[in-house]
């Protein structure tokens, strides 16, 4: 028995097949599940082997990624590691091969992060996560990937115009929306995405998030974009074909709520009068004004992995005269319409890392942000299709 050069992360293990060992796993395949795996669509067999929890995709050069989840099918726990053994036939001429027994082993790893905070305002997103490890418990040296192809070292993040704290055990970056957030269109409702991820070398993890849009007043419902992600380590420049679906959503703040799906996101709808608060703010000349906000904790769970997704999300709309006007009178007379932009986020958010111990994000970032402005290959708006795939294209390699 061997034991190949497995990649392992936080929900899965990968190993490479090269094209000439694939048909030794189809037989493999067929036989354990019980199904004829042939020439058929990649889709098609994937939908097969998803009931398993195997993954089979193709590279570049036609050779083959298998996934297997820690939960899948014949995964074995043997001394703290997740172990499943495939035999493999190998051909050594036209008229008969060799069986190869090979091992996929992985370190049996902690529920993996699994919370997101984000806050919101006119000007600024703010999301704050905790740092991972890999499944050695090894920390990482991390880098930023924004919209999949800008790569830049975390101290070098202002070249991309995003601020980064690091106060262990979170991670919080910050940018201003119109120069990092790009539009997305989910159902009729349109939406501001985060394209930016954490990687290390073939690790990737997500920074991923959404803000709504910048109302002045509030509307009956309010709509919220949560976008559907694997929370923990992922495959680098891996095959983002793979879709989660919804089981459930719990929200904290109201039982009144509804919940649709995309393929990409899960969108909330609650009443806005079950959420709405306001507060005091203070003007450009110093007076105090009124704005509103809100905080939402939702809880969702997806059919493909064991762990559930905690979220949270604090919006805060720009400071009005309008609606102190509209807190002073009862039959308020015509307003007008002024707007203060904030001076950025600077609450302190509170989240759980766990259910036992409180999830304390990094001191507030400084509002203004530590790169320029302008940079015209940074600030111009892309297509509203969220490229998430990064460029490399790294595997592990079982040779034939």
């Amino acid at each position: 028995m061997t034991e190949g050069d497995v990649e392992c992360f936080s929900e899965y293990m990968e190993v490479w097949i090269h094209r000439m060992r694939i048909e030794g796993l189809r037989l493999w395949l067929s036989g354990i599940l019980r199904i004829q795996v042939g020439p058929v669509s990649m889709e098609y067999l994937n939908h097969q082997l998803s009931s398993c929890g195997f993954a089979l995709h193709r590279d570049l050069d036609k050779n083959y990624i298998f996934r297997v989840m820690y939960s899948g099918c014949f995964v074995q726990l043997e001394h703290g590691s997740y172990v499943i053994v495939l035999n493999l036939l190998k051909r050594v001429s036209r008229f008969g091969g060799r069986t190869q027994k090979f091992m996929m082993k992985c370190p049996a790893v902690l529920a993996p992060p699994n919370r997101e905070y984000i806050q919101c305002d006119s000007d600024f997103i703010q999301v704050t996560r905790e740092i991972p490890v890999d499944n050695w418990t090894n920390e990482l040296d991390w880098s930023l990937a924004l919209r999949g192809s800008l790569v830049v070292a975390l101290e070098d993040s202002s070249l991309i115009q995003v601020n980064v704290e690091m106060h262990k055990p979170n991670i919080t970056v910050q940018g201003r929306r119109g120069t990092v957030l790009s539009p997305v269109q989910v159902f009729k409702t349109e939406g501001h995405f985060l394209p930016l991820k954490l990687v290390s070398g073939h690790y990737a993890y997500s920074m991923e998030a959404t803000c709504p849009n910048v109302n002045q007043l509030p509307s009956e419902d309010t709509v919220l974009h949560v976008y559907k992600r694997r929370m923990g380590l992922t495959k680098r420049g891996g095959y983002q074909n793979e879709t989660l679906s919804v089981s459930s959503v719990i929200v904290e703040q109201s039982d009144t709520f509804t919940w649709s799906e995309t393929s990409d996101f899960v969108q909330l709808v609650i009443p806005t009068s079950h959420i709405q608060q306001k507060k005091e703010c203070s003007g450009q000349e110093g007076e105090t004004l009124q704005q509103n906000f809100y905080k939402i904790d939702a809880v969702l769970t997806f059919k493909e992995t064991n762990h559930k997704m905690h979220w949270t999300m604090e919006n805060t709309s720009p400071c009005s005269e309008i609606l102190k006007s509209l807190l002073m009178h009862d039959e308020p007379k015509e307003a007008n319409f002024t707007t203060h932009a904030p001076e950025g986020i600077t609450g302190v958010p509170e989240a759980l890392v766990d259910s036992n111990k409180e999830f304390t994000p990094s001191v507030p970032l400084k509002t203004t942000s530590t790169a320029p402005q302008t940079s015209t290959s940074i600030t111009s708006v892309p297509t509203q299709q969220i490229q998430t795939t990064e460029a490399l294209r790294t595997s592990s390699r079982l040779s034939p």
